[in-house]
């Protein structure tokens, strides 16, 4: 019994004195920086896709508004934009590119108000001379 003892105390004791030294290997910092670009580019994506829609949506319903707006008094314009709420996020990359899709929106949209606004002009109604 006391052999047994022994052989089951030494045991103990080198499974005690392995798992102290036992390092568990963590993510490579390779790893991470591939996970936090993959979740980046996934949040990017969402993002594109609201922000292209909501641009298509206001290109649809807003830009009308903008027109009439902007041939009564072209200042009017500025407040179909909202400058005030700036978009903010803790990855700089991922604020940095929807900042961009914001403004290239908002770019689209003044382009496009612009656009109709000068053909509206030039449409103006014109006697026909018999």
């Amino acid at each position: 019994m006391l052999k047994v003892t022994l052989i089951f105390s030494v045991y103990c004791m080198a499974v005690v004195f392995f798992s102290c030294k036992y390092k568990e290997n963590g993510p490579s910092a390779e790893q991470v920086q591939h996970y936090r670009d993959s979740v980046s580019e996934a949040r990017i994506d969402s993002a594109y896709k609201a922000i292209k829609s909501r641009c298509d949506t206001q290109l649809l319903y807003q830009v009308p508004l903008m027109v009439d707006s902007f041939l009564k008094n072209p200042a009017l314009v500025n407040k179909f934009f909202d400058t005030a709420n700036i978009y903010t996020d803790a990855d700089k990359k991922v604020e940095k590119v929807i900042r961009q899709l914001l403004a290239d929106c908002d770019s689209n949209l003044l382009k496009e108000t612009y656009k109709i606004a000068r053909h509206r002009q030039q449409l103006k109604p014109q006697r026909h001379k018999k």
